[in-house]
C-alpha cells in the first residue's frame, strides 16, 4: 500500500501561510490594543471633566462643595482650625481611603476664588475620587499647562494634567484639564508633533 508524503514545497508553502496569517493577527491584535488603550484615555479624560463640572456646579447652586484628600483626616485641633478658619474647609471624616473636606466655595482666597485659583486643590480632590497617587506612578499632573502642551514633555500618554489657566493667580481665570492621548491616537481637539490631546477648560464662577 503506497502512502503520498508531503513534499518539502508543500510544507514550505503551508510553514509560509502560516507566517503570513500570524503576521497578519499580530498587526491586528496591536491595533485594537492600541485602540482600547487611546478609548480608555479619552473615557479618564471624560470622567475627569465631569468630577470638575459637579464640583464647581455646587458652588453656583449651594454655596460649597467639596475638595478631598487622599489618607486619613488630620485630627489636630490646631490643624482643623487653621483648614476652618483660613480656608474655608471642614473635615467631614474619613471614608475608605479619603478625608471628606467640604469648602465653602469662597474662603482662602481673599474672596478672589475662581476655578483657576482653587486648581491645586481640585488636583487634590481628583487624586483622592480616583484613587490615583501624588507621584509619577499616578495618572494626574499638577504641572504648567504650557509646559506640558510641549511636545515631548507629558512622559507617557494617559496623564492627565490640571492647572489654573492662562494662571491660579489671576483673578476669575478658568482651569485647564488636559490629557495626553499619545502619538497613536486621533479624536484629541489639539494635537502638536507629539501627539494628540484632549483639552477642557473649566469656568467658575
Amino acid at each position: 500500500m503506497n502512502h503520498r508524503a508531503f513534499t518539502l514545497i508543500e510544507l514550505l508553502v503551508v510553514v509560509a501561510i502560516i507566517g503570513i496569517l500570524a503576521a497578519v493577527g499580530v498587526v491586528a491584535y496591536n491595533k485594537f490594543i492600541k485602540y482600547a488603550e487611546c478609548g480608555s484615555h479619552k473615557e479618564q479624560h471624560r470622567k475627569v471633566v465631569d468630577l470638575a463640572k459637579v464640583t464647581y456646579t455646587m458652588c453656583r447652586l449651594d454655596g460649597s462643595t467639596y475638595m478631598n484628600r487622599l489618607g486619613k483626616c488630620n485630627n489636630r485641633s490646631r490643624y482643623k482650625n487653621v483648614m476652618k478658619s483660613r480656608y474655608g474647609m471642614i473635615q467631614m471624616g474619613t471614608v475608605g481611603n479619603k478625608c471628606i473636606i467640604k469648602w465653602d466655595c469662597k474662603s482662602g482666597q481673599a474672596g478672589q476664588a475662581s476655578a483657576g485659583r482653587s486648581s491645586g486643590w481640585f488636583v487634590d480632590h481628583a487624586r483622592a475620587e480616583f484613587n490615583t497617587p501624588a507621584h509619577t506612578g499616578g495618572f494626574i499632573r499638577n504641572d504648567q499647562w504650557q509646559n506640558f502642551e510641549k511636545p515631548g514633555y507629558p512622559s507617557r500618554p494617559g496623564i492627565t494634567n490640571i492647572r489654573g489657566y492662562p494662571s491660579e493667580f489671576v483673578q476669575g481665570s478658568q482651569m485647564r484639564i488636559a490629557t495626553f492621548l499619545g502619538p497613536d491616537c486621533s479624536g484629541g481637539n489639539y494635537s502638536n508633533s507629539g501627539g494628540d490631546y484632549l483639552i477642557d477648560d473649566i469656568t467658575w464662577p
